[in-house]
């Protein structure tokens, strides 16, 4: 990722400018972007469905849904600046607060994003049956930008000096990953 802070904020860009940038030059992982697109599907799918027929549990949900919305997101131009602060710091310290922060970015992303993907499983009973696949699809989404933004954060461990920080980040992933796997499955297993 050689992004500056000058170009662009990513959710500035149209759809064919980002998929430009992201085959052109240093891009998120895009699980931050990916995972906002989910969840704008799950909000859809509740949005309809409470058109349909008016549900107070599903008020409150959808409410959660809409304040989560956008989160995600605002993650992806915060990897950028991390990784580009990787790239231009100098000197050993430096190199480490920068690897730490290049770190923390994708697992503070896949903390919101099993948020998200915790609404799209209490959203999937609450919506009609009609839209279900767009829980379905938007849980997809979220579950595979976590799996993006972990397999990003497992990279960025390789700058990481002490040994027990690796550990206790790999175990952090290895939680996240699993709790968003389960959630998936759950998902997955009411569809049948």
């Amino acid at each position: 990722m050689s992004a500056t802070r000058s170009e662009t904020p990513l959710w500035e860009l149209t759809l064919a400018q980002f998929r430009e940038a992201t085959a052109s030059r240093g891009m998120p992982g895009c699980g931050a972007v990916v995972a906002d697109c989910g969840l704008a599907l799950v909000v859809k799918a509740l949005r309809v469905s409470e058109k349909r027929e008016r549900r107070e549990g599903r008020v409150d949900l959808l409410q959660s849904a809409q304040v989560l919305l956008g989160r995600p997101g605002a993650f992806a131009d915060d990897d950028v600046a991390a990784f580009q602060g990787y790239l231009d710091a100098e000197g050993p310290e430096a190199q480490q607060m920068a690897s730490r922060q290049a770190c923390a970015v994708p697992l503070a992303t896949a903390r919101v994003c099993n948020e998200a993907l915790a609404i799209a499983e209490a959203a999937w009973p609450e919506v009609v049956e009609s839209v279900r696949c767009d829980v379905r699809a938007g849980a997809l989404l979220i579950g595979a930008a976590i799996d993006a933004v972990l397999l990003n954060a497992e990279a960025d461990l390789a700058g990481l000096d002490d040994p027990d920080s690796k550990e206790e980040l790999r175990e952090i992933c290895r939680k996240l990953q699993s709790e968003a796997h389960a959630r998936l499955e759950r998902i997955t297993l009411c569809d049948h």
